[in-house]
């Protein structure tokens, strides 16, 4: 009866390991997770001003440079859903 525990801990432990290891490997880059995930590492450094890109506004009517909105004020770019 303690072999099969044993075994079980050892299964378990080998599983663990390797569910950490994959997740390290996604997160460090050095395998991807999916066909879409194009992370690269970056320059920007805290405190960096943000590139200037164009995005369309919320309604998709009109490109927006950055520079254009925080030319008078600063700007607070959100990506994500509050639903």
């Amino acid at each position: 009866m303690k072999k099969w525990i044993k075994a079980l801990l050892a299964v378990l432990f080998v599983v663990a390991l390797g569910g950490w290891g994959t997740m390290e490997a996604m997160k460090r880059a050095w395998i991807r997770y999916n066909k879409y995930d194009i992370r690269t590492e970056g320059s920007l450094q805290v405190g960096d001003l943000a590139p200037d890109v164009e995005l369309l506004t919320m309604h998709g009517s009109e490109p927006r440079r950055i520079s254009e909105l925080y030319a008078d004020k600063p700007v607070v770019l959100t990506f994500g859903s509050y639903t």
